[in-house]
């Protein structure tokens, strides 16, 4: 899953006609040439949308999306967190078993060369196998444990996963509107996703003027609630 919140979208493009343009001349945009601050631009020009901006800047994201990050961020960080805890105890009972093994071939070697009794190599023996018995009893609950805890952070994973999901179905659905009603006229013969641009005059940028709709619609829908 990719921990972070990705609102980029597909390139938009809305082809209208039918209407008669008006001339530039008559055309409203305010005094200052700031691209945040244009308010209309030439009908029948192609205009363009920055989708990112308008998502970050948006109440949707203010109210909604911010909170979604951070319990992203916080699932990231315990998902991380857990699985180099269950690295290190795997690490820990095979570095046990590995010890477990070297210490019962030097009983052997030292049995062999008949330095130590049959009854000591028996006892030690036996010390070494009930050490294996723990080690192979710490293991299985491990693993049990990794499966239903990872289970668990799977279905976690999912269901922010759908958060996400549905948080940009209402941005796309916000943008979506507010680009009808703001190009009901046909001022705009076609509007682009920013990231489709390669270079452009920045007074043809109407990004503010469909956020401001988007978040018209935003308390909208929600004082309809």
């Amino acid at each position: 899953m990719k921990r972070t919140l990705l609102f980029a979208l597909a390139a938009v493009m809305c082809a209208c006609g039918g209407a008669d343009n008006k001339s530039k001349e008559d055309a409203t945009t305010s005094d200052s040439t700031e691209v945040r601050t244009v308010e209309c631009v030439a009908s029948g020009d192609v205009v363009y949308i920055d989708l990112d901006y308008i998502m970050a800047s948006s109440k949707l994201y203010a109210n909604e999306g911010k909170e979604l990050e951070t319990k992203v961020k916080a699932f990231e960080e315990k998902s991380i967190s857990t699985q180099e805890g269950w690295a290190k105890k795997e690490q820990s009972l095979a570095a046990e078993y590995n010890k477990l093994q070297a210490d019962a071939a030097k009983l052997e070697q030292d049995y062999a060369k008949g330095l130590i009794t049959t009854l000591n190599a028996q006892q030690k023996q036996e010390e070494l196998q009930k050490k294996g018995n723990s080690i192979q009893s710490r293991m299985t609950a491990l693993q049990n444990t990794v499966q239903t805890e990872g289970q668990k952070l799977q279905e976690e994973e999912r269901a922010l996963g759908e958060e996400q999901m549905v948080l940009m179905n209402k941005f796309q659905d916000l943008t979506r509107r507010a680009l009808d009603v703001i190009n009901e006229d046909h001022r705009y013969k076609m509007i682009l996703n920013a990231v489709s641009v390669v270079d452009s005059d920045p007074t043809l940028n109407i990004s503010d003027i469909i956020l401001k709709k988007v978040d018209e619609l935003y308390e909208a829908d929600n004082s309809a609630e």
